[in-house]
């Protein structure tokens, strides 16, 4: 399968969504049959969780399951394709597509509504999660569920310890508020550079492409007090002065860094396991990532995993207080076309039991959160103290306070993401010398234009 980037994968959302919701008649398959695609892991573990998991289920219900794992800007590609030309899978697993395609497809009727499958477990889910699953349908004029939560993440910050101890520091020298603990990094840099490093401290990812830089951009958002720029109500809130300023001060503060030298220059056209290769090689000292996988592909590296990789979750905020987490919530959709819709329920209400998703789950090496907090309150593993990476996470994602992406809210905000917004106004910063201020008013301008687009 010849690969390609999210940014190519994006340019056809458009399509997609001015295709509007005509569907083509599929092509009969055999009877009993499923096609489900997956979105490929980070490392093999997770790869193989799913398949054990698809084989067993298709012994047990005595239904063909025709799998297909592809990485994620092919799985929304070819998702995008199937759906304008009607033949479309029967299940799709799409991690990003919560942000990046799944709003807009359930506002345009071409999602089946699987609330009888989010209903068999719904006192399970957490809130976070039942509210990205509850979309709104345009052409059925109402909200309901068309995604299946399916596993959870949220920032968090991997760094160096031997490289903090080179430089003179414990990992309890990192500063808990996040201002502090930012520019602790750039200290840090300072210090291995006077030792004759070629280090850099922060390995931010600035790309206008794929998620990374668009998961810390917002986390930023909402530490400077911008979370209510979209209103539960679906409401754009982007002139309001406190979202306005959070937006300015999170630009600023993440490409300031990058200005200085504190970050690779590279980062700029980084792919979201760019940083993850950087860690590796020991390009950079600390990296915001969206879950565990820089520790978990090392789970069997016993000196990495335990004693050298350290995991921290998002700072406080500047005042001292809890920031809350953005929560994203990979989906599990059945696409409207599918002529196997009772056989695909039954596979994703058999998934979702709790045992069920728990096992798969701890067999992709906890990688990605339950969306069940009774899996980790019933099973230790995810708790273990022993283990320096599972319990922050869990603490992030499921203990402390955690809020939804925003186009659960509204759909618009998906196209926000699509077009990489933010990311092109951290481009505009450190590429075409615009102030914060004047980048914030350009992304305003066409989030506006966006919003009018999506009107109940």
């Amino acid at each position: 399968m010849k690969l390609i980037s999210r940014r190519q994968a994006l340019s056809g959302v458009g399509a997609v969504v001015a295709a509007g919701t005509g569907l083509m008649p599929r092509r009969a398959k055999a009877a009993g049959e499923l096609t489900v695609w997956w979105t490929q892991g980070f490392y093999k573990a997770e790869n193989d969780a799913v398949i054990a998991w698809m084989a067993d289920w298709e012994k047990r219900n005595n239904t063909k399951v025709n799998l297909t794992i592809m990485n994620g800007p092919d799985v929304i590609t070819k998702l995008i394709a199937a759906m304008q030309v009607g033949d479309v899978p029967d299940v799709v697993h799409t991690v990003t597509g919560d942000r990046f395609l799944v709003p807009r497809a359930a506002w345009n009727d071409q999602l089946e509504d699987v609330s009888d499958v989010v209903d068999s477990q719904k006192a399970e889910f957490m809130e976070t999660a039942l509210t990205s699953a509850r979309l709104y349908n345009l052409k059925q004029k109402k909200s309901s569920y068309y995604t299946v939560p399916t596993k959870a993440s949220s920032l968090l910050l991997m760094a160096w310890l031997p490289l903090l101890e080179e430089a003179g520091f414990a990992a309890a020298d990192m500063p808990g508020t996040q201002d502090k603990f930012y520019d602790f990094f750039q200290i840090v840099q300072d210090k291995l550079r006077s030792k004759g490093k070629r280090i850099f401290g922060l390995g931010y990812s600035m790309a206008t492409k794929e998620a990374d830089s668009g998961n810390l951009f917002h986390q930023f958002l909402v530490a400077y007090g911008g979370v209510g720029i979209v209103t539960p109500d679906g409401k754009l809130n982007i002139d309001d002065p406190a979202v306005r300023k959070a937006a300015t001060t999170s630009l600023e503060r993440l490409t300031t860094p990058f200005k200085k030298g504190y970050v690779p220059p590279g980062a700029i056209n980084w792919g979201d396991v760019d940083n993850n290769n950087a860690f590796f090689a020991r390009q950079i000292v600390m990296t915001p990532n969206a879950t565990i996988s820089i520790a978990a592909a090392q789970m069997d590296k016993p000196d990495l995993y335990y004693k050298e990789i350290l995991t921290r979750g998002i700072p406080m905020g500047n005042d001292g207080k809890l920031v809350p987490s953005v929560l994203a919530i990979s989906p599990t959709i059945i696409p409207k076309g599918s002529k196997n819709v009772d056989a695909a329920k039954a596979l994703l209400r058999d998934f979702i039991q709790p045992a069920n998703m728990n096992a798969y789950l701890k067999e992709t090496r906890a990688r990605y959160l339950p969306v069940m907090g009774s899996i980790v309150k019933n099973d230790p593993y995810w708790t273990d103290p022993k283990d320096p990476h599972r319990p922050v996470a869990v603490d992030m994602g499921l203990v402390k306070p955690t809020v939804p992406w925003w186009m659960a809210y509204n759909p618009a905000y998906s196209a926000v993401l699509s077009e990489q917004i933010w990311a092109q106004a951290q481009a505009n910063i450190t590429q075409n010398n615009m102030t914060p201020e004047q980048a914030t008013e350009e992304a305003a301008k066409r989030i506006k234009q966006l919003f009018e687009q999506y009107q109940k």
